[in-house]
């Protein structure tokens, strides 16, 4: 039953010599042919010699090759193993530890999820998925890719998604710990069984059984020994959501955001080992070369062990021979647990023979495991999006949404954990190019970032005047990364609105610069209604901005001589009140749904306010004061200057929702004439919005703009 296999990443010699020897100790796989390939000739040498002594201890007629070519590796194979790490120890996952540390972020293992997580996918995905379009393109037409690489459940993800091809990710954790907990609770493996399912490296025993019997009392007896001090994290994790995780507690610890970030104390309570795969890594290369000795033996004394528990060489077995059995998978979700992502990849017992792979179907997780299980598929997601479209934001928000790390930095260290890690691992050679975003966001600048603004603004704009004149300004921003020729045209469907020009032509303006350009606008007869004078471009990738000239409002006073006023703050009512003439005084009171009330008496516009504004005509200069609320009670009116004008009282009232103020200001002060019409406009600046929504700053006209003054926007009139 002859058939090729191959095994990329072969120079993971320990875990190809459990993988080989497995497969070859079934009698019907005998006569395999393997093919080894790995980057590393050196490597690939030791693997290439250990697995012809493999065959030569085993007497069977299996033949092995090695190659450093990847397509030659796959070209035939039936089944092709993968168990690469890009980047290695040094440099890549060194970077994945060591600037997260300089952020303030541990971690333990650093390889599945995590911003270490994150950044070994991004390595590994565009690797893993030309392993996967070489299988499509000259592998067997039946050929199956089982990867064993981390992060599992990324690199299965984006090879489905990516390449579509058959496919399975295989881990140990799910028959290791079944072995464990049956070992906990002292009762034999070969009595126990089990359902597991979620994602992989947190998937959860929904059943454990001993001889059809749930076996959960027992590990709950073991949750509370006082005695026990092992896996304290996935016995905590147990204890608070009633089932049992199939990766270690030093796997979980950084998973959720439960336990690292709170400090040593926690760390040394759930014996947490920081930097634990750091260690290991250190631990493998200082005994490599006795390693390498004892895998390599002499001829004959190569010793080769049993058949392992890994799946693989079951898989293999089971499809070449229509043997039934049942192993667990990291498939697609294809609606085999309905509470997670549709297709997100999901870890669930597979059933094998023949026919091929056939994962079964879970249904619904409990809920408290499906939100776990969401937290690292969100992660998961966003990192896959950003491997295959290359968008950098990705990046950010695959970090920003992780459990742990959210938990542990702020959003501006994100970004620039992220910033240090991407420039290190493309620096290293093991990380691509990425679409650039506006700096320090979570935008692509593409078609944001660089799109041209041209924005068309008024100035001091009278159209209740005939023969009026104002400018109309018109800027051209050009953030893109090249300089531009570009030309305008302003249209006005209002003939009393007479432009000096309608174009506007070869504006050139160069990267990163603004280039202003100025219309003259006569008013040939009054207008009352608003005039839209729309701006348009012959510049691909511009937002271009018009105009709209609103005639002054006329804020009529009713039969009591009170001008009503009334500000909204994003559609809701914010301010009410009046403003009356009364002989040569301007009564004005108001009531202000300001919840949170935050006087600033130094910066009163930064704190809540009333700013007023007042004018006797378009030509006479503003006069402006500031009705600022006390700490606790009371109300002052204030100056630009930021006296306090203690000669006009404000009564002021307080609740726990508003504030209320009525003042008397003498027509002089304001700089107003003693009778007729003036000009009134007003901003408020709210903490809170009454009782439900939050605060900020408006105006009378309702549409507030922090570059354009809206003073001399209303005319009060008797």
């Amino acid at each position: 039953m002859s058939c090729k296999i191959t095994l990329i990443g072969a120079g993971s010699v320990v875990f190809a010599k459990t993988l080989i020897g497995d497969i070859l100790q079934f009698p019907e796989l005998s006569d395999v042919q393997i093919s080894l390939m790995d980057i590393n000739p050196d490597r690939l040498k030791v693997a290439d010699i250990m697995m012809k002594r493999i065959v030569e201890k085993l007497g069977v007629k299996a033949t092995v090759e090695s190659t450093l070519d990847q397509k030659k590796a796959v070209k035939g194979a039936k089944y092709v193993i993968c168990t690469l790490q890009v980047g290695g120890y040094k440099p890549s996952t060194r970077r994945d530890f060591d600037i997260p540390n300089k952020y303030g972020l541990q971690q333990t293992i650093a390889d599945t999820l995590g911003v270490g997580g994150v950044f070994r996918g991004l390595r590994t995905i565009p690797v893993i998925n030309q392993i996967a379009q070489d299988i499509a393109d000259h592998a067997h037409p039946d050929c199956l890719f089982l990867n064993y690489s981390n992060p599992m459940a990324m690199n299965c993800w984006a090879v489905a998604e990516g390449v579509g091809i058959p496919h399975v990710g295989l881990c140990h954790s799910v028959f290791g710990t079944a072995r464990m907990l049956s070992s906990n609770i002292g009762l034999p493996y070969e009595d126990m069984s089990y359902l597991v399912a979620g994602i992989n490296h947190m998937a959860f025993f929904l059943k454990f059984q001993y001889k059809g019997q749930d076996a959960y009392p027992l590990l709950y007896k073991v949750l509370e020994d006082p005695e026990r001090d092992f896996e304290k994290v996935r016995y905590e994790m147990m204890r608070r959501t009633g089932y049992f995780a199939t990766e270690s507690s030093e796997h979980q610890s950084e998973y959720v955001p439960y336990f690292i970030h709170h400090g040593k104390e926690m760390i040394d309570k759930f014996d947490i080992p920081i930097d634990e795969y750091m260690r290991r890594c250190e631990a493998i290369m200082a005994t490599w070369e006795k390693t390498e000795s004892d895998l390599l033996g002499t001829g004959n004394s190569i010793d080769v062990a049993p058949q392992s528990q890994e799946y693989g060489s079951y898989i293999i077995h089971s499809r070449e021979t229509n043997t039934l059995r049942t192993v667990y998978g990291n498939v697609p979700n294809t609606g085999l647990i309905d509470n997670l992502m549709l297709g997100c990849c999901v870890e669930v017992p597979c059933q094998v023979d023949g026919t091929g792979l056939n994962p079964l179907r879970i249904g619904n997780l409990p809920d408290q495991l499906a939100a776990l299980c969401m937290t690292n598929v969100n992660v998961q997601r966003l990192t896959v999006s950003a491997a295959l479209t290359k968008k950098r934001e990705h990046i950010y928000h695959a970090v920003m949404m992780d459990p742990h790390t959210s938990a542990t930095l702020p959003l501006d260290k994100i970004w620039a954990m992220c910033d240090e890690l991407i420039e290190a691992h493309q620096a290293d050679g093991y990380l691509g190019e990425f679409e650039p975003v506006i700096k320090n966001t979570g935008r692509g600048f593409k078609g944001i970032g660089d799109r041209i603004i041209a924005r068309a603004q008024a100035v001091n704009a009278r159209l209740d005047e005939a023969g009026s004149t104002f400018a109309l300004n018109v800027t051209f921003e050009n953030p893109s990364n090249e300089d531009i020729t570009m030309s305008a045209e302003l249209i006005s469907s209002d003939p009393n609105l007479k432009l000096e020009t309608s174009t506007l032509e070869n504006i050139k303006v160069a990267v990163g610069e603004t280039v202003s350009k100025t219309i003259e606008v006569t008013i040939i007869a009054p207008i009352e209604t608003t005039v839209e004078v729309e701006l348009i471009t012959d510049q691909p990738n511009t937002l271009a901005v018009g105009a709209s000239l609103m005639p002054r409002k006329l804020l009529k006073a009713d039969s009591s001589g009170k001008a009503p006023i009334k500000i909204d703050l994003a559609g809701f009512e914010a301010v009410t009140g009046s403003v009356r003439r009364n002989g040569d005084m301007l009564d004005l009171e108001f009531r202000v749904l300001d919840s949170k009330v935050k006087p600033l008496p130094n910066t009163p516009h930064k704190g809540s306010c009333i700013e007023l504004f007042f004018a006797k005509d378009a030509s006479s200069p503003i006069t402006q004061f500031f009705l600022v609320p006390g700490e606790n009670e009371g109300a002052v009116l204030m100056t630009v200057g930021r006296h306090v004008l203690d000669t006009i009282p404000v009564q002021s009232e307080r609740t726990q929702i508003d504030y209320t103020a009525r003042f008397s200001l003498p027509a002089e002060i304001a700089k107003v004439s003693a009778a007729g019409s003036f000009l009134f406009d007003a901003i408020a600046n709210l903490g809170a919005l009454g009782d439900a929504h939050s605060g900020g700053r408006t105006c009378l006209g309702g549409q507030f703009n922090s570059s354009v003054s809206s003073a001399h926007y209303h005319e009060i009139r008797n």
